[in-house]
């Protein structure tokens, strides 16, 4: 008996959740730089850590080679076991979290670029003054780097599905159309039709590849036909590009109270995507959380913003339906409206 114990002992003195934390970093980034930048440390540091961990284990994990890592049989066993410690301690987290009624702490939210930069940031001084003890952390998924515990609370995300243990509430409807710039249209002219794209220079959104049954029949073999001249991972970058007169993009009909200086062009809308508020099961419990999720709700209340109705209204017609003052909305610029939308 007391042999055993002495055995146990030994095994737990060899074992580290900091080892175990790097060494998943290691194996999901493949290489001892990758990790270096994700957990913020040197590669120094992760390589004498990761030689440590291998002497008190007494076995090899990783076989190093000029392409970079890769995992021994014992290295996939030890990962499949460490991030079975991961989900758990995961669960153990959220679990004494639901039980948090703290109107304090960080709260971390993943959301597109986009929406982060012209929908979320210029509401969250009113927010702060609501909760100013809540910290907002909002991953716009551009980098890879961050720590493996920062899992986001809530996700904004147009996927059309959630992963199993999310629950998930539908929020707003995006309404997308064909923009470009005045200096554009005027340098290249105005497209009558969707298959007037393929004599155009088009801005592309990568990510435009979701919920493709709310998308125009002819979008993807159009997008095919045109001539792409910029794409981007970030929906901000895409706006940016379509604002300064890169070509001609699919934006969010919310961008016309923003930039009214660009033109929706008079062809049919482009998609109809939902965008869905998401989170685990138990963690709206927590006070900070729950905070944030009505600020999110609020914010796409479409009531007061038509841009997020089930309905498409034409961006001309937007001021129509905000009960603030006429002017507050101005209608932006918009090609001859000929077609029926």
């Amino acid at each position: 008996m007391r042999e055993s114990t002495i055995d146990e002992q030994e095994l737990w003195r060899r074992l580290d959740w900091n080892d175990v934390r790097t060494f998943l970093a290691v194996a999901e980034c493949g290489s001892l730089n990758g990790a270096a930048r994700m957990l913020g440390a040197t590669q120094p540091t992760i390589s004498r850590r990761m030689d440590d961990f291998e002497r008190r284990l007494k076995t090899r994990l990783f076989e190093r080679t000029s392409r970079g890592i890769l995992l021994t049989e014992a290295g996939m066993s030890v990962r499949d076991l460490a991030q079975t410690m991961a989900r758990v301690g995961g669960m153990i987290l959220r679990n004494v979290a639901e039980h948090d009624s703290r109107e304090v702490g960080r709260v971390r939210l993943a959301a597109p670029d986009g929406l982060s930069s012209f929908l979320l940031a210029p509401q969250l001084a009113t927010f702060q003054m609501a909760n100013p003890q809540v910290q907002l952390y909002i991953d716009c998924g551009l980098w890879t780097s961050g720590s493996l515990e920062d899992e986001p609370d809530l996700f904004l995300e147009m996927a059309d599905t959630g992963a199993p243990d999310l629950a998930s509430i539908p929020v707003a409807r995006m309404h997308y159309a064909l923009f470009a710039s005045r200096e554009y249209l005027d340098l290249y002219g105005t497209p009558r039709k969707l298959t007037d794209l393929s004599a155009h220079r088009t801005v592309r959104y990568t990510n435009h590849s979701v919920q493709r049954a709310t998308w125009h029949p002819k979008a993807a073999a159009i997008s095919m036909l045109a001539e792409t001249h910029f794409v981007s991972n970030s929906s901000a970058a895409t706006f940016q590009a379509v604002r300064s007169g890169a070509g001609i993009g699919s934006l969010p009909t919310y961008v016309a109270p923003i930039a009214p200086e660009l033109v929706m062009l008079d062809i049919e809308p482009w998609a109809h995507p939902m965008l869905f508020l998401r989170h685990r099961r138990g963690i709206e419990h927590q006070r900070r959380v729950k905070l944030v999720k009505e600020w999110l709700i609020e914010v796409f209340d479409a009531n007061e913003q038509p841009w997020f109705r089930e309905e498409f209204i034409h961006p001309h017609d937007f001021h129509n339906y905000v009960s603030r003052t006429p002017d507050a909305v101005p209608p932006p610029v918009t090609a001859p409206r000929r077609v029926a939308l």
